[in-house]
């Protein structure tokens, strides 16, 4: 998500090298082409069009290449190979991101808040308040006399 946040920031600046140098220009040409037109010479042949279909049939069979899983049967290597990317996509993005996002935490990023609750059961088991007032012992604090201080104002 910071991902999406920091891309909207530097669309700003990106912006003009994105844009086409030339936005308002329209390059049309209204010259006649009176002399421009193709014009087939030899004639066609229809007797051949089997044949040719045919023809092409066969050359687009030989310039079949494989994509590794099968060199007998194109169907059954086209099958395959859109098969394992599809669960290849879909355990790596997919249950991978799951198990990422859904996993232990690894970097002990939420050990404060998990301490925090052991904490407060324990206190509520024995019956202690959830934060002692006397946190420190009065007596080891040691505050400066009045002397020390000086002007400065106290503020509690």
């Amino acid at each position: 998500m910071a991902f999406v946040v920091r891309s909207g920031r530097l669309a700003g600046p990106l912006r003009n090298y994105l844009r086409p140098i030339a936005i308002g220009n329209r390059c049309i040409s209204t010259s006649k082409k009176k002399d421009e037109t193709a014009v087939v010479t030899e004639k066609i042949p229809s007797h051949k069009v089997t044949h040719d279909i045919d023809v092409a049939a066969a050359s687009a069979r030989k310039k079949w290449m494989t994509y590794g899983f099968t060199t007998q049967d194109e169907t059954e290597d086209v099958a395959l190979a859109h098969l394992f990317s599809l669960f290849g996509i879909t355990l790596c993005i997919v249950i991978g991101s799951l198990a990422y996002m859904y996993g232990p935490d690894h970097a002990l990023r939420d050990w404060s808040q998990r301490e925090a609750y052991l904490l407060v059961r324990e206190r509520e088991a024995k019956g202690l308040p959830l934060l002692d007032p006397n946190y420190v012992d009065e007596s080891t604090v040691v505050l400066p006399s009045e002397e020390d201080l000086g002007a400065y104002e106290i503020i509690i």
